[in-house]
């Protein structure tokens, strides 16, 4: 495991992680001096950077284009809430439970659309819509709270997530990215990475290789359900409320969608630095439009939030990461034929 991260950290450049673990090391050490709001957007953009990587696997990795991701977020949250009506049930006992039922779901679902063959805009559609019914089906459920949600009461301890500020949810965020963000960069040297990598850039090609193609996208997408629903969990506990306007709206799963592709689908860090930039650009614009508290500003700042992203695609078609990788790789390649032609004459 150890020499397959070490392989991955020279293939894609130690300067860009070692980038990303000085900020990390800072984040971290800084945290407990910041101001409250400032730890909020901190925590939001690791759980937006987490779960656009965890969308990865199965977007990135495996070029499946899942836009029902929202399911399984919002299975992690309302395990939380309805285990909250358990007095004698710790909350992070939703984690086993999220977990079990996504994998479950996630499951049968690859099944279905792999065993047809079922990709592209059609896989997109047919999970989207799945996400839609569920969506419904919580609105019209008064044990889920219907379209006002369920609140989650304070709860003594730990095992409650009853932490007293948002700085432990930080840390929590923060750990569990640096663990994807290793687990991915070691996915990348083993054999599920190059099986991975072969069907989402040749499906026909890797399937004529013997590459059980079905079983690989499968996997892929019941570990990103997984990943996923985990951090419906902590989301939960740490805003202690559910609703299904967000945990099952479109704009959850395009969240994750939007921090792969601006930061780089297919790449271990793209994802996370993604997610974290949408979250500062969109709290940033937010803090401009209420200080001028007029909703002309506030829908010129949501121009200009599309307008960022439109501009950081067309300078990095690739994601950022994905971009710098790219170039990386391209004056490598050009100086290869400089050095051997003295070994050749």
């Amino acid at each position: 495991m150890f020499s397959k991260l070490t392989d991955s950290f020279r293939q894609q450049g130690t300067t860009l992680w070692c980038i990303a673990a000085l900020v990390v090391v800072a984040a971290a050490v800084a945290a407990p001096w910041m101001n409250p709001y400032y730890t909020r957007v901190m925590t939001m953009g690791l759980m937006c950077g987490y779960l656009a990587a965890s969308w990865n696997l199965i977007g990135g990795y495996a070029g499946q284009m899942s836009l029902g991701h929202a399911l399984f977020f919002a299975i992690g949250s309302y395990s939380v809430a309805l285990l909250a009506r358990m007095p004698d049930v710790p909350l992070v006992a939703a984690f086993p439970l999220a977990i079990l039922v996504s994998v479950g779901l996630a499951w049968i679902i690859a099944t279905i659309c792999f065993r047809y063959a079922l990709r592209g805009i059609y896989f997109a559609v047919g999970t989207l819509l799945l996400a839609e019914i569920a969506r419904i089906l919580v609105i019209n459920s008064d044990v889920l709270g219907r379209s006002q949600g369920l609140q989650i009461p304070g709860m003594q301890g730990a095992l409650n997530f009853s932490f007293g500020s948002d700085l432990p949810f930080f840390y929590i965020f923060l750990g569990i990215s640096i663990a994807l963000a290793l687990g991915s960069l070691a996915l990348e040297r083993c054999k599920l990475g190059y099986d991975l990598v072969a069907l989402r850039e040749q499906e026909e090609g890797a399937q004529a290789l013997g590459v059980d193609v079905a079983a690989i996208k499968r996997l892929a997408f019941v570990l990103s359900a997984a990943l996923t629903c985990v951090g419906g969990v902590i989301y939960a506990g740490l805003v202690r409320y559910v609703e299904p306007g967000y945990d099952l709206s479109l704009s959850i799963t395009l969240f994750m969608v939007m921090g792969a592709v601006l930061g780089g689908r297919g790449t271990a860090l793209g994802p996370f630095l993604g997610g974290v930039v949408m979250v500062i650009v969109q709290e940033t614009l937010i803090t401009v439009g209420s200080a001028f508290g007029t909703t002309s500003v506030s829908a010129l700042a949501q121009m200009i939030y599309g307008l960022f992203f439109v501009v950081i695609l067309l300078v990095f078609p690739r994601g950022i990461v994905g971009q710098l990788l790219h170039r990386r790789v391209d004056r490598k390649a050009t100086r290869l034929p400089a050095s051997a032609t003295p070994e050749a004459s």
